[in-house]
C-alpha cells in the first residue's frame, strides 16, 4: 500500500467537520521533496488488528487493536500501538495511536477513519520531535491490515528542510551515548533518498 503527503490541513478540517469526510490532494510531481512541505518516509509492517464488537441502543460498534513495526524518516520504531472504532456511523470513527521511534515518541496520537465500504483509510495525526505528523494507512473492507501487509509511503511534517529535521533528532537523542547518537543521525540522514527512492517507485511511467 502507498500514500501520498498533504494531509494536515485537510485533517484540521475533517475534525472541525465532526469527522465527516478526509480529502487528500493530488500527489506531487517532481521527483524529491514536494514544494514547500518537508515528508519522512515510512514503511510499517501492519500485522491484523484485534477485532472487538459491542452493540448498544445506538448499533453495533467494532473497535480494532493493532500494532505496526517499521521504520518512519529512515529510524526504526520501537514500539507502535493503535486503537479505533467506528462512531455513530459505521463510516466513520477515529481513535488514537502511540509510536516511539529511536529518535523518540509522537505525542498527542489521534487517529481519523472513513469506511467507503471497500476500503477503510486511517489519517493518523500527531506531533513528533516538535512538529506535527500525519499519514495514512488503508485496507481493504472493514480494517486495515493483515498477514503481510506492509503499508508505506510519506508522512507531512513541519519541518522547514531535511537539516531542520536532522538537527531535531540530534537533539532529541542528545542523551544518548555518542555510538548510539551517530547510528540514529545516519539512519535519519537516509530520510532524503528514500522519499526520492519511493517518489521515483510511485511516478506512472
Amino acid at each position: 500500500m502507498r500514500h501520498r503527503p498533504r494531509l494536515w490541513g485537510r485533517a484540521v478540517a475533517a475534525m472541525a467537520a465532526g469527522w465527516l469526510v478526509v480529502a487528500f490532494a493530488p500527489p506531487p510531481q517532481a521527483f524529491g521533496q514536494p514544494e514547500s512541505v518537508y515528508t519522512l518516509y515510512y514503511r510499517f509492517d501492519v500485522p491484523p488488528a484485534v477485532v472487538g464488537i459491542a452493540l448498544s441502543d445506538a448499533g453495533t460498534k467494532r473497535s480494532y487493536n493493532g500494532s505496526l513495526r517499521g521504520t518512519l524518516g529512515g529510524v526504526p520504531v520501537t514500539d507502535a500501538k493503535y486503537t479505533y472504532a467506528n462512531g455513530v456511523s459505521a463510516r466513520a470513527g477515529g481513535g488514537t495511536f502511540s509510536m516511539t521511534t529511536k529518535a523518540g515518541a509522537v505525542r498527542n496520537g489521534q487517529i481519523l477513519m472513513t469506511n467507503e465500504g471497500t476500503q477503510t483509510t486511517l489519517l493518523f495525526i500527531g506531533t513528533y520531535l516538535g512538529t506535527h505528523l500525519s499519514f495514512t494507512i488503508a485496507g481493504a473492507g472493514e480494517q486495515v491490515g493483515g498477514n503481510g501487509v506492509t503499508a508505506e509511503g510519506l508522512a507531512e511534517t513541519g519541518f522547514p528542510s531535511h537539516d531542520r529535521y536532522i538537527a531535531a533528532v540530534q537533539e532529541a537523542a542528545a542523551a544518548l551515548p555518542q555510538a548510539t547518537r551517530d547510528q540514529i543521525g545516519a539512519q535519519a540522514d537516509l530520510n532524503s533518498r528514500l522519499v526520492r527512492e519511493y517518489l521515483q517507485r510511485s511516478s506512472p511511467r
